[in-house]
């Protein structure tokens, strides 16, 4: 009757080789009666589903009691038919029915399995340190398939290293033939499958489950990016047999996993660049301010040198013998105040000579502008150039790393400076201004301005007006500033036509 309905039919009237074939064969459904020699139907039913889980089952009986539909039930059954048939059409309708009954059951049952998936992935891709993250996908998948074993590798692109990087409970190929032969198979699969001690499948690898004491396993390749990546989890003999929705789960997990440890890399190669970033702009910094210390040497060589031939007369006058003491105690008092400069003077090249900490603080922006302009007005000085300082009478609080603001103020000055190398009225502004919530710093010079063709790319790196300059000044200062939650900008002066730069900083600390 079912041949003629076009399915394909293994009968057999002994229960022991209905089991061999069920060891041999794959099988959609069991059409089993109930009364047979050697084993009843339920005993054939569950020892059958033990061999292949996802088997549909339909009972035949003439005994149609209560007690029977009951204990069909009991054992998992998908449909229950009595016999004598009335007809042809009942068997194959109750057999088409049993079928649609079984795959709907299969199906709600990976729907109630994805519900958690969802979690999961979500808990995974949340995870962006690799060790952390590789240890939680062990732990969710000895969780979610009760398996007591797992590993997964990998093979990077372009590589032949397999590297194992997730493992709980395998044993070492080495030294377990078995676990080797295992091996071999699954790295010569191109996709994933169920492999169970008992049902169908190779002989071989049964043995091998049978010698390292599992029951099943479950394996699927996953390749992303040319990468390769093979799961392997199984059960120890004492559990139940894999089925083949855990395989589709499995699958859609290992999938999930792979995104999710591709996430990790990637985080961690950013952090990386970012690092040598922050490394490359420190060193950026370092360069330009040791090319600005270098510029002021050379006009401050005469400040060091006057102090110096001061304390070299007034120690000589101090050593004749011919003055008396009251003398002699003025010549060393000289001597200490020049010595007191000079001290001063090194102090500060030094405190813009050396990197300092990077660490944000709260700091006197009025004390810094005051020191930047102590260390500059040497220069100043013997350039003839009047500096106007016009700062808040109450000094402004901003959360900064010191050393950057000060660099920043440097290089601005020592541009203003370059600007009014070849002007006969030398000046320089810098007025300060509370704006709500920002402080905000103009430093003017009297020059005759930027030329208006590289105003826009006026802070790209490399862009110099000066025939010496680096071109990094304005570019790592327009970075400081910006990093600080800040701007730095040209705009327009109130006191002439010179450039004009405003520094625009927030007050007190910004999260």
């Amino acid at each position: 009757m079912l041949e003629r309905a076009a399915y394909e039919v293994l009968a057999s009237t002994d229960p022991l080789e209905a089991i061999h074939i069920l060891e041999q064969r794959k099988v959609d459904l069991l059409l089993a009666d109930i009364r047979m020699p050697v084993m009843d139907g339920f005993e054939l039913i569950e020892r059958s589903r033990a061999l292949q889980p996802d088997l549909a089952v339909l009972v035949m009986t003439g005994f149609g009691t209560v007690d029977t539909a009951v204990q069909a039930l009991y054992k998992g059954v998908d449909g229950l038919i009595l016999k004598p048939f009335e007809n042809t059409a009942d068997l194959v309708q109750a057999v088409q029915r049993v079928l649609v009954d079984s795959r709907q059951k299969q199906d709600a049952a990976r729907v109630q399995a994805l519900r958690p998936l969802f979690d999961i992935s979500e808990r995974l891709l949340s995870e962006t340190e690799q060790e952390p993250l590789q240890q939680m996908i062990r732990d969710v998948i000895l969780n979610t398939f009760r398996s007591q074993f797992v590993c997964v590798y990998h093979i990077p692109a372009g590589s032949k290293e397999t590297r194992l990087v997730i493992q709980k409970n395998t044993p070492d190929p080495v030294g377990a033939p078995g676990w080797a032969h295992v091996i071999r198979f699954v790295f010569s699969s191109s996709v994933g499958s169920v492999i169970n001690v008992t049902g169908p499948g190779d002989a071989n690898l049964q043995g091998a489950l049978r010698s390292l004491g599992w029951s099943s396993f479950l394996f699927t390749p996953i390749t992303r990016n040319e990468d390769r990546f093979v799961f392997i989890t199984g059960r120890e003999a004492s559990a139940n047999a894999f089925s083949d929705s855990d395989l589709e789960l499995f699958t859609i997990l290992a999938r999930q996993a792979v995104v999710a440890l591709e996430n990790a890399r990637l985080y961690t190669d950013l952090k990386e660049y970012i690092k040598k970033v922050e490394e490359s702009q420190r060193a950026m910094i370092q360069v330009e301010k040791m090319a600005a210390v270098g510029r002021l040497m050379a006009s401050l060589a005469h400040e060091i040198n006057n102090p110096l031939q001061s304390v070299r007369n007034c120690v000589h006058l101090a050593m004749r013998a011919d003055i008396g003491d009251p003398q002699r105690a003025q010549y060393l008092s000289m001597t200490e105040a020049e010595v007191e400069r000079l001290v001063n003077t090194v102090r500060h090249m030094l405190e813009f000579y050396r990197p300092g900490p990077v660490e944000r603080e709260f700091a006197d922006l009025n004390g810094i502008v005051e020191r930047v302009a102590q260390l500059i007005k040497p220069q100043m000085d013997s350039s003839t150039i009047t500096l106007h300082l016009n700062l808040p009478v109450v000094s402004p609080q901003v959360y900064c790393v010191r050393d950057q603001i000060q660099q920043v103020l440097f290089n601005l000055f020592l541009n203003s400076m370059d600007a009014l190398e070849n002007t006969a009225d030398k000046h320089i502004w810098l007025d300060g201004n509370l704006s709500g919530r920002y402080i905000r710093l103009t430093i003017e010079d009297s020059g005759s301005g930027i030329d208006p063709e590289i105003r826009d790319k006026l802070f790209e790196p490399f862009i110099s007006t000066k025939k010496a300059g680096t071109g990094l000044g304005l570019s790592i200062s327009f970075t400081i500033i910006e990093a600080h939650g800040g701007q730095l900008t040209l705009i327009n002066g109130k006191h002439g036509k010179g450039a004009c730069f405003e520094i625009r900083l927030p007050l007190g600390r910004e999260e």
